[in-house]
């Protein structure tokens, strides 16, 4: 049986294949980050919990004054696009 020597290229994969992985993680760790939860998140992988609390904090650190009129006329907007979507829905369906 011959024996079958390995390219140049295929090294470099084979050496790409597992150095990559220790590079990312060794950077992540540098930087702060966890690199599980980064690679979770690219591939969606992510607890609906976790991400449900990022979004409730603010960016900034700091809370957010809302005017109760601006959210009486957005709540007014809402229910008028509602009640339009229910009549589009109502014509096309009949």
């Amino acid at each position: 049986m011959p024996r079958t020597r390995l390219t140049v290229f295929s090294r470099f994969l084979l050496f790409m294949l597992f150095a990559l992985p220790v590079i990312y993680v060794a950077a992540s760790l540098y930087n702060g980050e966890d690199p599980v939860a980064n690679v979770k998140g690219w591939l969606g992988m992510e607890d609906r919990e976790v991400v449900e609390e990022r979004y409730d904090e603010p960016a900034n650190g700091e809370t957010e004054a809302v005017d109760i009129s601006e959210l009486q006329s957005l709540q007014a907007e809402n229910e008028r696009l509602l009640e339009a979507l229910e009549r589009c829905q109502n014509t096309s369906g009949s």
